[in-house]
């Protein structure tokens, strides 16, 4: 990991994440590029109407801003002895944000679910949603303060392909926490079952034959993750929708780090049904990494 992104509107929440970032540059030594977003142009609302009416419009906030930002990231360099560039874009922040990111190249992009809106921090802001949808890098949400390395990763898993790179985009922000590797199932005839009104031991048993056939599969798909690597995981599986299974397991399991892919589909079908990964950004009390 060579360059982090953070984006900041200097709400206490945005500086969460801009700490988390601080502490992942430090621990990479990697630079980390410091963002923020103001409106776009001279007073952009009204039409125009403000600007006639006050001349140099909101210039003087600008350079307040860069003020503010240009002191962030030189305390930043003096705690955390990591090299940081400062950025400030007018424009619109999810846009901004990232094509700031593609262009840059960078690794890894932390925000805070929402900035300081007075919302509940719980909740999760159009622009990180919309961050969420356009990024094809990782991205790091943070809710919690930035407290140490993380100490217990949860990866959630659709056993597919790519969950080997989610694995890895995880281990890089905690190569020593405690991993558990989970996978949240229901059997392709279950919901026919129940249609067709059979018995509730039939359900069951056909439920436990899917558990013990998907649990060889999450066995081997552990293995060709870890490859020749002695690295260690939990297995953990549960019958039941991904959603309520993950928040579950993050509370049992005290993690403060979730990983997780990112829905491959077209952006209108997240939108209309609402994917895991929005889901899981609205409800979860800890931080989450989605890798696209």
């Amino acid at each position: 990991m060579k360059s982090i992104l953070a984006a900041t509107d200097f709400s206490r929440h945005a500086m969460r994440a801009v700490q988390r970032a601080a502490q992942l540059a430090h621990h990479h030594r990697a630079t980390l590029h410091l963002l923020h977003v103001p409106a776009q142009g001279r007073w952009s609302q009204g039409d125009g109407m403000l600007s006639k009416l006050f001349g140099d419009g909101n210039a003087p906030s600008l350079n307040d801003a860069r003020a503010q930002l240009d002191k962030l990231a030189q305390s930043l360099r003096a705690d955390h002895a990591i090299r940081v560039e400062s950025h400030l874009v007018p424009g619109h922040p999810a846009d901004e944000i990232a094509a700031f990111a593609s262009a840059r190249e960078v690794d890894l992009i932390v925000l805070a679910p929402r900035g300081g809106s007075g919302l509940k921090l719980r909740s999760i802001g159009a622009t990180a949603l919309r961050v969420l949808w356009s990024s094809l890098l990782p991205v790091l949400l943070v809710r919690e303060r930035a407290d140490g390395n993380y100490r217990t990763r949860l990866v959630a898993t659709d056993l597919g392909e790519r969950a080997a790179l989610i694995e890895k985009t995880a281990r890089a922000l905690s190569p020593r926490g405690e991993l558990t590797l989970m996978h949240a199932f229901r059997g392709e005839l279950e919901a026919a079952l129940s249609v067709l009104g059979r018995a509730i031991d039939e359900l069951r048993l056909y439920q436990e034959q899917e558990r013990l056939a998907i649990s060889k599969r999450l066995e081997q798909h552990w293995k060709q993750i870890r490859g020749g690597s002695r690295r260690r995981a939990k297995l953990r599986l549960v019958h039941g929708h991904p959603v309520e299974a993950i928040l579950q397991a993050s509370v049992e399991l005290d993690a403060d780090l979730v990983a997780i892919g990112k829905h491959s589909g077209p952006r209108w079908e997240e939108q209309a049904l609402g994917s895991v990964v929005q889901n899981l950004a609205q409800q979860l009390r800890t931080d989450l990494l989605i890798v696209p």
